[in-house]
């Protein structure tokens, strides 16, 4: 993740200081350091929370977190990337309207 917020400057620096926007990097789970069983995850029997829908909802949560926990109701959320990250920025604003 590191990796791509030190590649994404326009983003980061450049449209988030300009309109004062708060950039959130979500981490996928059974990614970097969210690994939900630890070093048993990749074991057959845990794999089945590996899906695109639990990502999906793992974002729609952190999104809900934002906006109605710290009181960000107000404000709009984009969200981007590329490839894979690109495809369930996607598929988020066509199943979840209401967050994106």
């Amino acid at each position: 993740m590191w990796t791509f917020f030190d590649n994404s400057g326009f983003m980061t620096t450049t449209l988030a200081e300009t309109f004062g926007a708060l950039v959130v990097f979500g981490e996928h789970r059974y990614f970097g350091e969210s690994m939900p069983f630890g070093d048993e995850s990749f074991k057959r029997d845990n794999l089945p929370y590996l899906t695109v829908e639990q990502a999906m909802m793992d974002y729609v949560d952190l999104i809900k977190f934002l906006k109605v926990d710290k009181n960000m109701e107000d404000r709009a959320v984009i969200v981007g990337g590329g490839s894979y990250g690109g495809m369930l920025a996607a598929w988020l604003r066509m199943k979840y309207p209401q967050w994106f």
